[in-house]
């Protein structure tokens, strides 16, 4: 029989709150934590998060304990729901958000969407927006708005579960990559992985026929292996999303269409709202800026007044 080795790095996959799912090569290992472990951060309750690189020793054939996490190169964070101040890790170790969103069913939402993107922004990551269900609508409604978030180099891609449309674009975006899906319950996220991965044992559940809002169909966050290489991360769908660590006077900085006029406006400290000579409101003026997006701008920004941290409902 060979014998193990005493610790071998794997990559934690799933994570509930007293046992982790590491993939080492590609076994499975259940394990869990006893005492302090190196590299963890100090400031963090459950330092262990899906998608961190540790180093794990084995207690049999299928059990081991994590002794080290490996230094991370991104992290996605949320504010906890009704408590301030309070940062929640969602997953580390990610290359890029993959954004989906809906035209209908739920309805789509540019606000929520503006609101996703100073998420990746603010967390150094690149963004790509999906917009599923388009076998659901007949026109070219989205045509524009797909053209102005192209314009500010966040590729846009129209997708449909049921028909396949976009489906290899949707494949090509995930390759060879550490991605996140995030989206609104109901979007279509666990139907479009299930497209490119039906193996994967994810649970989809229909829209709600009453309410016509997505019921959840993901209760944790869990990183599968893509068989076309890299991890996909599934999240649990929102119906609030939390602006963590954001401050009302930083905003401006995580809406990459204004940054060209910034250094314009009459005065350094500028917000783009009611101050005289706003190169920014000029350029909206002028049409060189989205419409919807400023007015999503100044809805956040609204949000933000009370406390820099608060939950901030979808619009």
């Amino acid at each position: 029989m060979t014998k193990q080795p005493v610790s071998l790095k794997g990559k934690v996959i799933k994570a509930t709150r007293n046992k982790y799912l590491v993939r080492v090569g590609e076994k499975i290992v259940s394990s869990v934590i006893r005492g302090k472990i190196a590299g963890a951060p100090k400031w963090e309750n459950f330092a262990v998060k899906v998608g961190d690189d540790v180093r794990i020793k084995f207690i049999s054939g299928n059990e081991g304990v994590i002794q080290e996490i490996l230094p991370r190169w991104s992290k996605l964070s949320r504010a906890v729901e009704g408590k301030a101040y309070k940062e929640h890790v969602i997953a580390v170790n990610i290359d890029q958000i993959v954004i989906i969103m809906s035209v209908k069913e739920p309805q789509f939402k540019s606000g929520l969407l503006d609101r996703y993107l100073v998420v990746a922004e603010k967390n150094h990551l690149k963004a790509s927006i999906c917009l599923n269900k388009i076998d659901l609508i007949v026109s070219n409604h989205f045509d524009e708005i797909a053209r102005w978030y192209t314009k500010m180099d966040y590729p846009f891609y129209f997708t449909s579960a049921k028909t396949n449309q976009g489906l290899v674009d949707f494949k090509s975006i995930l390759k060879d990559k550490v991605s996140i899906l995030v989206g609104q319950s109901g979007v279509g996220k666990s139907s479009l992985i299930k497209k490119i991965e039906p193996d994967l044992d994810l649970k989809v559940k229909e829209t709600s026929q009453k309410t016509r809002k997505g019921r959840h169909a993901t209760s944790h966050v869990e990183l599968f292996p893509l068989h076309i290489g890299g991890y996909l991360i599934d999240t649990p769908g929102v119906r609030e999303l939390g602006l963590w660590d954001i401050y009302q006077n930083e905003l401006k900085e995580h809406f990459v269409d204004f940054q060209p006029y910034k250094d314009l406006c009459q005065f350094a400290d500028c917000m783009h709202l009611k101050e005289p000579g706003c190169a920014v409101k000029y350029a909206v003026d002028q049409g060189k800026i989205f419409m919807s997006r400023y007015s999503n701008y100044q809805n956040i920004y609204n949000d933000l007044r009370a406390a820099p941290y608060q939950l901030i409902k979808r619009r």
